[in-house]
């Protein structure tokens, strides 16, 4: 028998029902989108940095004036979500509310999905509270506020990981693989870190048990339908910058902030010349960028143990504060919000981080723990996944924004941790009951 055939029966003993599920999915994502509505009438950021240039370049997207900068075509961010919104403002306009609703409803959504990934892994509690983490996690909500890729990119990345997890290995046939990597595909469109995804796919597949020849045809179908959705960005790159550009030409730069002499393992952007090489990178973006990543390159393999050493850097980087969300968004409002607000939504930001961390390792240990008894390997994809994106913060730089993506992942773990320490503290609860009133009698 099977890792994934001997869950095959409990799974339809343990799974709520989909009725069940979707209804509770959608109760989640009704009480998240209600949270973030509360938030908008408080907190009103105005777009700068990257979120003025979304702004500015779906406006334009709207216009019909292409995708320019300086009046030339760029692929300087990729254009996924300048192109999403330009289809929201094409269809609502281009007012504060539309663009911000719209990430609003994303973020909601998201929510739902991790309530029946939950759900469907480890039962209706779980999922439950897993949705609800996440739904009230103030770091989610102040992002739904800015007109940033991230909820465009983590609900893509969040459905591709339910969609990997919905079913057991031996179950997922290669028009469902076909589709996951066309989920991805369009994940890489807003941000490229998935282009790698079947990878860790494969892997999962493996450890599933579903067979080599078998992983290997699921892995080819889910990078077959990455290739299609990256395919038209692919060749609009061709088309208008003269050159094969993927998806993004900042993708060098970005490597080469990361891994450089004066690297600090965060944002580093210093306006020095003789720091920084790469100041008039956007004018001449397709030479700049493979430039960048040559450099990048040539650092990493002549500096190994700095290398080494800046990885764990980036990664304390990435998982420290939530100072992110709340600067771009209570930190860009206007008007602005009372100083007491903005104190007492970082105290909660902070507490509801460190708490659904502890309570994301505590789920992912008992996970682990409990796979040879349960004999369900689907855990695994959603770690995998994990892993997959801490993993490339090793070598690129890392900021609490970056983490973003992930906190669909690490609420469902937490969800799971909190249900599994609560049942645990109950099970002492009555076993000190049973030893007093075995004393006792």
């Amino acid at each position: 028998m099977t890792l994934e055939h001997s869950h095959a029966r409990a799974a339809a003993v343990s799974s709520p029902s989909a009725i069940l599920m979707a209804l509770d999915a959608a109760s989640v994502s009704a009480v998240a989108f209600l949270l973030r509505l509360l938030w908008l009438t408080v907190v009103h950021p105005m777009p700068s940095s990257d979120f003025s240039w979304y702004r500015d370049h779906a406006l334009a997207l709207a216009a019909g004036q292409g995708y320019t900068y300086d009046g030339k075509p760029t692929a300087y961010f990729p254009i996924g979500y300048p192109l999403f919104l330009a289809g929201i403002y094409h269809l609502f306009g281009s007012g504060f509310w539309s663009g911000t609703i719209a990430n609003a409803v994303l973020n909601s959504l998201t929510a739902g999905l991790v309530t029946s990934l939950g759900a469907s892994l480890w039962g209706r509690m779980s999922g439950l509270v897993a949705g609800l983490l996440f739904a009230g996690y103030l770091s989610q909500i102040a992002w739904s506020s800015v007109l940033c890729s991230e909820m465009l990119f983590t609900f893509l990345l969040t459905l591709a990981v339910m969609m990997g997890a919905a079913r057991p290995g031996r179950e997922i046939r290669p028009g469902r693989a076909f589709a996951l990597g066309c989920v991805m595909g369009l994940a890489c469109t807003v941000r490229p870190v998935l282009l790698l995804a079947p990878a860790p796919w494969l892997l999962y597949l493996v450890v599933a048990r579903v067979g080599w020849r078998r992983a290997m045809a699921l892995a080819a179908a889910a990078l077959s339908g990455i290739a299609l959705a990256v395919a038209p960005v692919t060749v609009r790159n061709a088309i208008d910058l003269h050159a094969f550009v993927l998806v993004s030409t900042n993708g060098g730069v970005n490597l080469w902030q990361g891994n450089n002499p004066h690297a600090n393992g965060a944002y580093f952007w210093p306006l020095n010349p003789r720091e920084n090489p790469f100041l008039s990178y956007i004018s001449h973006e397709v030479t700049e960028d493979r430039a960048a990543a040559q450099a990048a390159r040539a650092y990493i393999v002549t500096h190994p143990l700095r290398t080494f050493e800046m990885g764990f850097v980036k990664w304390w980087n990435l998982f420290d504060g939530v100072s992110n969300a709340l600067h771009w968004s209570i930190g860009q409002s206007s008007p602005p919000v009372p100083a007491w607000f903005a104190r007492a939504a970082r105290a909660v930001d902070l507490g509801t981080y460190t708490g659904m961390l502890a309570c994301a390792a505590g789920g992912i240990a008992s996970a682990v723990r409990t796979l040879r008894r349960t004999r369900d390997a689907r855990p695994l994809w959603p770690l995998f996944m994990l892993a997959y994106y801490v993993a490339l913060f090793f070598i690129f730089p890392a900021w609490d924004r970056m983490r973003a993506p992930i906190e669909p992942v690490l609420a469902l773990f937490a969800g799971y941790g909190a249900v599994r320490m609560v049942e645990a503290l109950r099970g002492k609860g009555k076993t000190a009951r049973l030893a007093r009133n075995t004393w006792t009698g």
